[in-house]
């Protein structure tokens, strides 16, 4: 939530909702729900500051923007290198997604990981299907295959992905986008 909110500026938990469908909608699409219960505890923590805005003829609209201290938070989560996040797979990829507000570095160390978990995951699917019986209309391995599709799908997206970073970096000379954001103080 603190990355979407660091990304659109000052917005309103419908507007972040609507944001998250359209952004990473295809990773993590938080509930509205999820939204209303997190903001709150944004502000309370001083990651995320709130504004009240007045609304004829409806309710009052709160709009929510994040603070430095949040921006710090979240450069502080994307470093933080997880070799099985609590969040499952996805926590890989939403990090990369962020890492605007990281660095080149960080994203590459995130990558890393992710293949890693994913490695271990395709050993586990491997040995599952080493030893699976073939039945006559055999779903569960038609499922397995489509786990081990996926699993190295993803690592070779991993792979790609690690050498056009490092490909932009080397071009870029260490300096890029991400590197300037990350070095802004109040973004």
């Amino acid at each position: 939530m603190l990355g979407l909110l660091a990304a659109a500026g000052e917005r309103s938990g419908y507007e972040l909702a609507k944001l998250a469908e359209v952004s990473v909608g295809y990773l993590w699409t938080p509930s509205r729900s999820q939204i209303y219960k997190v903001l709150p505890r944004l502000v309370k923590a001083g990651f995320a500051g709130v504004r009240e805005v007045e609304q004829h003829g409806r309710p009052d609209k709160a709009l929510y923007q994040v603070t430095p201290e949040g921006v710090e938070a979240l450069r502080a989560w994307l470093e933080e290198v997880e070799e099985e996040p609590a969040g499952g797979r996805v926590v890989f990829a939403l990090k990369v997604f962020l890492c605007d507000y990281a660095s080149p570095a960080t994203a590459l160390a995130n990558l890393t990981a992710y293949r890693r978990f994913l490695e271990r995951r395709l050993e586990a699917y491997e040995r599952l299907e080493a030893r699976a019986t073939r039945a006559p209309l055999d779903y569960h391995s038609h499922v397995l295959r489509h786990g081990l599709t996926r699993a190295r799908a993803t690592v070779a997206w991993i792979d790609e992905t690690i050498a056009a970073i490092t490909s932009d970096v080397n071009s870029a000379g260490g300096r890029t986008s991400q590197t300037i954001r990350a070095a802004e103080p109040d973004r």
